[in-house]
């Protein structure tokens, strides 16, 4: 039977949790659980007992009882669960092909600049209102406060 040691001293080792056992009965396996890096103790383990009577005498005897200076919880062992597995996702499906309209094929998005999903749905709106020309795009004001790069042949540039 596989019995579950739970709130051990971070200071025990296997032969002190096998010679607390070891007065009930025969004791096969005892494994403390230990953090993945370093050395140190979670707190907790296992004791496998072959004879199942042995071991609910174990259970109840050390259930409360301190051990290295902690009161340990001793009980039977739950079945390990089975680990799920992951399911597939399915490719997506594709969709069904419209006919498209005369402007449409001007509007698919290939990722250049002002082609993003808002300006394609503005130029749509448009169409449909039935607007065809094309508005002049902005073009800065001379801005005192808008920041520029030096340029290096001029005489108020960078010199050396």
């Amino acid at each position: 039977m596989n019995i579950f040691v739970g709130n051990l001293s971070f200071g025990a080792k296997e032969a002190d949790v096998h010679k607390a056992f070891a007065s009930f009965g025969t004791v096969s396996i005892v494994a403390i659980v230990m953090e993945k890096k370093g050395k140190k103790s979670r707190g907790f383990g296992f004791v496998e007992m072959p004879d199942e009577e042995e071991a609910k005498a174990a259970i109840a005897a050390l259930n409360g009882k301190e051990l290295l200076g902690r009161p340990v919880n001793v009980m039977p062992a739950l079945p390990k669960k089975p680990k799920k597995e992951r399911v597939k996702k399915e490719a997506p499906r594709p969709r069904p092909q419209q006919p498209e309209t005369r402007h449409e094929a001007s509007f698919r998005r290939t990722g250049k600049y002002k082609e993003g999903r808002r300006s394609i749905s503005f130029m749509k709106r448009r169409l449909t209102a039935g607007e065809t020309a094309v508005q002049p795009e902005r073009k800065h004001k001379d801005n005192p406060m808008r920041w520029r790069k030096k340029k290096f042949n001029s005489p108020a540039g960078y010199k050396k």
